[in-house]
């Protein structure tokens, strides 16, 4: 039987994975109806399919897959509310929570234990796989990219229930080099885990640099940021780019939509940013940034990502943008959660 009509290949063909295809579902209906399974009538046969029929790869574990993975990169502390405390995360993030700084939603103060929980976010493999990508809204509602200097999932809670930060608590992030256009970012209308983020600049905000001691006595440069919100937090400036910018459009592999895949943008040489398509053409059936925000003449890496049957169905194509620029994937690949972390850590 014919295979022309695959739409990804598995990088590993020694991996058992049974795709399921629009060629295979012709050659059933084929077979069903005692016609010929030629790849020349496929084409035929596809046009009177139903379109629930043909929408083949399925959405659910591509979602299940962003969730799952934020729930993984929880840490989970324990101070006295009383006395505060500090906590530090796996990659080097400091909470400090003063003392009597915390009440319940009726405005009580908490004594005792309080379970601290924290997600922290500096790569952009991270960025990808927690769909937490850096876009930012424009006062005037244009969706931009912003550079991160660390994103953050920060909450507070005593026997599950939610508490307040009635006194601001200290976030301090890691940096190799201080940048003093570096402010704080809020979601938009997300408090919770699982929510899509889209940053807005918090205009009170206060960050202050410093150093820090690592564990081995050496000294780092951080960003210090008084927070009282609980939920996400993200460290960013507004990314700049001189020159006449454009529209671009990427055109991904039949049967794969908004639904069941995301298609990102990684900026040559910004390893701290991470722009995502946020919008679908149903009338083109593309990907797009639809503001027209993309410079001419950037180069970049486009990353086109899905879940399907527990691996990750990946492309990964350097371009340099042009004008009306539209990109094309065409062939995918597989892997492992792990395997695409490290080819995105990789792009320059």
């Amino acid at each position: 039987m014919k295979t022309t009509n695959m739409k990804y290949t598995d990088q590993n063909n020694s991996m058992n994975m049974y795709r399921v295809t629009k060629s295979i579902i012709v050659c059933l209906l084929s077979f069903m109806l005692m016609t010929s399974c030629e790849t020349n009538d496929d084409a035929d046969i596809i046009d009177q399919l139903p379109d629930d029929i043909v929408q083949i790869f399925g959405g659910l574990e591509y979602a299940a897959s962003i969730l799952e993975a934020r729930e993984n990169a929880i840490q989970s502390f324990t101070i006295d509310a009383s006395t505060g405390g500090t906590i530090i995360g796996n990659n080097g993030t400091q909470l400090y929570f003063p003392p009597n700084g915390l009440t319940h939603l009726g405005g009580e103060t908490v004594s005792g234990d309080v379970t601290i929980v924290l997600i922290e976010v500096y790569s952009r493999a991270d960025m990808l796989t927690l769909n937490l990508p850096t876009n930012g809204k424009r006062d005037n509602g244009d969706i931009v990219s912003i550079i991160s200097g660390g994103e953050f999932y920060i909450n507070a809670t005593q026997d599950g229930n939610q508490l307040v930060a009635d006194v601001p608590f200290g976030l301090t992030a890691p940096t190799a080099d201080f940048d003093p256009e570096m402010t704080v970012f809020l979601p938009e209308d997300c408090d919770r885990l699982d929510c899509d983020v889209v940053w807005e600049e918090d205009e009170n905000a206060n960050i202050q640099g410093g150093e820090i001691q690592n564990a081995d006595g050496t000294w780092t440069s951080a960003y210090f940021a008084p927070l009282t919100n609980f939920g996400w937090t993200n460290l960013d400036k507004w990314w700049s780019y001189d020159g006449p910018k454009t529209l671009v459009y990427v055109d991904v592999p039949e049967g794969f939509n908004e639904t069941n895949s995301a298609v990102y943008v990684s900026y040559d040489g910004e390893p701290n940013a991470l722009a995502f398509f946020d919008t679908y053409d149903t009338d083109l059936d593309m990907f797009t940034e639809h503001y027209g925000q993309m410079p001419i003449g950037l180069e970049v890496h486009f990353i086109f990502v899905s879940v399907q049957e527990g691996s990750y169905v990946y492309a990964i194509q350097g371009a340099t943008i042009g004008a009306d620029h539209i990109e094309t994937i065409t062939t995918t690949q597989t892997t492992t959660e792990a395997g695409l972390t490290a080819l995105i850590n990789a792009l320059p």
